[in-house]
């Protein structure tokens, strides 16, 4: 069985000699779609029905839509991998003018040299790089120094058994209700 995978892409183009109300009606059945959804597929844009099936799969999409009287497109998704993607055009930064006043002693006619060197690596002096791909299960730490512990007097500290209390400050008891002997209702 091939491995190769395709994509259905439908841009809103309908047969020659077929009426687009018709069309939709279809298609929107075919997919249960709403008419914002119709709309969407209907608007010109490339839209991916259906990607990652095989051949087969998408044979069946392609003979649903052509009799629904849509044109859809059947892309190989191996060979998009295949190719590389175009690179795109590099454009080249300029700096926009700079005002100074002259008074500055600066001279702004001149414009700035270009830095060829960005990195400050020669492309000579890359060979000489100390670089290299360490064994497996090497420790890729540098060498860790030891540090002097510092010297600290803890005499006058000491520690208190389990259980004792930590000078945190203990909760007041809740005062006692006040004293309604005196007091009577009346109906």
């Amino acid at each position: 069985m091939s491995d190769e995978l395709f994509e259905v892409a439908f841009s809103g183009q309908i047969k020659d000699g077929a009426d687009l109300e018709q069309v939709k009606a279809k298609v929107g059945t075919m997919f249960k779609a709403d008419a914002t959804k119709l709309e969407h597929l209907f608007s010109g844009k490339r839209m991916v029905i259906k990607k990652n099936i095989d051949q087969a799969t998408a044979n069946k999409y392609h003979k649903a839509l052509d009799n629904a009287g849509a044109v859809c497109e059947i892309k190989s998704l191996n060979e998009a991998a295949r190719t590389k993607p175009a690179e795109p055009e590099v454009k080249v930064a300029t700096a926009a003018p700079v005002t100074v006043a002259t008074s500055a002693g600066l001279n702004v006619d001149a414009p700035a040299a270009p830095q060829t060197d960005p990195l400050g690596i020669n492309a000579g002096d890359i060979s000489d790089l100390s670089a290299g791909i360490a064994p497996l299960g090497s420790d890729m730490q540098d060498e860790i120094k030891e540090v002097d512990e510092p010297e600290l007097d803890i005499s006058g500290m000491g520690m208190s058994p389990v259980g004792s209390d930590l000078g945190q400050i203990k909760k007041d008891d809740d005062p006692p209700p006040p004293n309604t002997d005196g007091m009577t209702l009346v109906d």
